[in-house]
């Protein structure tokens, strides 16, 4: 009875690991997805199109940003211009009301008395309109307003001219990544290759078949393209990290390769 318990026992504890085991299989399968490999994944396919990078860079750029505020202060300052005659316009107006008394003395009328006191009830009111034009402002009116609509211009070029520069930076820059893991797949296949080929020639050296100055040579080259590896997925890396700066966004890729 016992055995037959420790039997049901050992089954159960298999059955909870392998429903354990594909639920850590699941688990790796489902975080391996957003990892990127550049030996063996397509970078090109893992990004946005190209336009859409571009797109984002210049929704992005604190740069064209700036040129188009300086584009909308140029605008209100054309609009300025052509009412700043207004200021050579005037309206006046004023009212009074209330009571004044009035305690007065007339040396040249014969009165028994010298004062005399009365009370004043008055409504005042002014109203008026007038129109001054200095002679700067009616033969320069047309020059200022043009100079500000050169200024707005200026400000509109400049701002073509940033997202020029930042279509250029995009392509520049994604083209890079495309070439580093281009390089990186090369380089990648030599130290496959040297990986295979080093243990022979050194065991060619041991059988006396070949000097131990071309094991060296041999030996040197696979240092070099150890080091070039390196540096190559440094810039592929560095290229990665700047296309998400200049764009404004993160792709979210998990490169094994770091």
């Amino acid at each position: 009875m016992k055995g037959f318990f420790r039997r049901i026992s050992v089954v159960i504890f298999y059955l909870c690991l392998i429903v354990l085991c594909n639920k850590s299989f699941a688990q790796i399968r489902i975080d391996s997805s957003r990892y990127f490999n550049p030996i063996t994944d397509d970078i090109a396919k893992k990004l946005p199109p190209l336009e859409a990078l571009i797109d984002s860079a210049i929704e992005n750029s604190p740069e064209v940003r700036i040129q188009e505020l300086e584009a909308d202060y140029n605008y209100y300052e054309i609009k300025s211009a052509k009412n700043n005659w207004l200021r050579n316009i005037y309206i006046d107006a004023e009212f009074d009301a209330g009571d004044w008394l009035y305690r007065d003395r007339n040396e040249l009328l014969q009165t028994t008395t010298d004062w005399y006191r009365y009370e004043s009830r008055r409504i005042s009111y002014y109203g008026g309109f007038s129109i001054r034009f200095p002679l700067i402002d009616i033969f320069n009116r047309r020059n200022e307003i043009n100079m500000k609509k050169k200024l707005m211009e200026v400000s509109l070029i400049r701002r073509e001219q940033q997202v020029r520069q930042i279509r250029e930076k995009v392509i520049t820059t994604y083209n890079e990544l495309i070439q580093q893991q281009r390089l990186l797949r090369v380089s990648n296949e030599y130290q496959q290759y040297a990986k295979v080929y080093m243990p022979i020639a050194e065991m060619e050296f041991k059988n006396g078949e070949i000097p131990a100055s071309e094991l060296q040579r041999l030996k040197d080259y696979q240092t070099r393209g150890a080091i070039q590896f390196m540096d190559i997925i440094k810039s592929f890396n560095e290229a990665y990290w700047r296309l998400e700066e200049i764009v404004g966004m993160k792709f979210n890729l998990i490169n094994v390769m770091r």
